[in-house]
């Protein structure tokens, strides 16, 4: 039974939507979401084996996928995402009305730290980055638009969620058993979620020392739009541990600059 949550101030009320469902509609998606940078190409009994449907149930839904321009069938006979879902992917960031700047800020940032510049949202229990300017020298980020990382194992997550109130992140993350180890510092429930949240609505900056990835450190500040005084994005910093000596070193070089820049997003987000 398919149940959505419709949460507000005064309260969470459980509705069943399941009669309004289209199952085909939903598998279909499901096939676009389950490919991946690591598994960008997959066969037609791959993507029944994925959805747990039979071939002929699975070649339906391709053939109507392939029609529409979302997926394109390779030489190997498997099939992979077509062009025409980056589409609907800048047409969503486009709607969210991020000002040209803000990339050009981003790029001084690079320019002045020498490290990679990320600007994310919070989508449900996820972040997701929306735009990603590359570090100078050797080092490439692997975070491209689009790439999904757990809000609860990440500064940037911790700093989102900081914005809803501590009802809705229970609400949220209610019947969860996702709460993967990334090192000794990730929350092991939504109680010690809570707890790292609690630290992040006190903070102008939140630094992630090896917390997630082990070989990489990484800053995130907030972004504040003229809707709300509420978090609505995070600007992130991100580079290898190797990059700095100490923590100290890195607090004094690029925390200074990454709060500088968020500011100045924020004043553009007001206008």
């Amino acid at each position: 039974m398919i149940r959505i949550k419709v949460r507000s101030l005064a309260m969470i009320e459980e509705i069943n939507t399941e009669k309004y469902l289209v199952p085909g509609l939903v598998r279909g998606l499901k096939i676009l979401e389950s490919f991946t940078a690591v598994k960008s190409e997959m066969t037609l009994s791959e993507i029944a084996k994925n959805l747990d449907i039979n071939r002929s149930s699975a070649f339906r839904l391709v053939q109507t996928l392939e029609y529409c321009g979302y997926l394109i069938r390779t030489p190997h006979k498997s099939y992979k995402l077509n062009v025409k879902v980056l589409q609907l992917g800048y047409t969503a960031i486009e709607s969210m009305n991020i000002p040209q700047q803000v990339t050009a800020i981003m790029q001084q940032l690079r320019d002045q730290t020498k490290v990679a510049v990320h600007l994310s949202l919070l989508d449900n229990i996820e972040i997701v980055y929306l735009n990603n300017i590359q570090a100078l020298g050797a080092f490439t980020s692997n975070i491209r638009v689009g790439t999904r990382w757990p809000a609860y194992a990440t500064v940037i997550g911790q700093m989102l969620l900081g914005s809803l109130s501590n009802e809705e992140i229970r609400a949220r993350y209610e019947g969860s058993s996702e709460w993967k180890q990334y090192s000794a510092s990730t929350a092991k429930d939504v109680d010690e979620l809570i707890e790292k949240i609690e630290v992040a609505r006190n903070s102008d900056y939140l630094i992630s020392w090896k917390n997630f990835k082990p070989d990489m450190i990484a800053c995130a500040a907030p972004i504040r739009g003229k809707l709300s005084k509420g978090i609505q994005y995070v600007l992130s910093v991100s580079c290898p541990a190797t990059s700095y000596s100490n923590r100290e070193q890195f607090v004094k070089e690029v925390v200074p600059l990454l709060l500088a820049a968020a500011r100045e997003i924020s004043e553009l987000m007001i206008q």
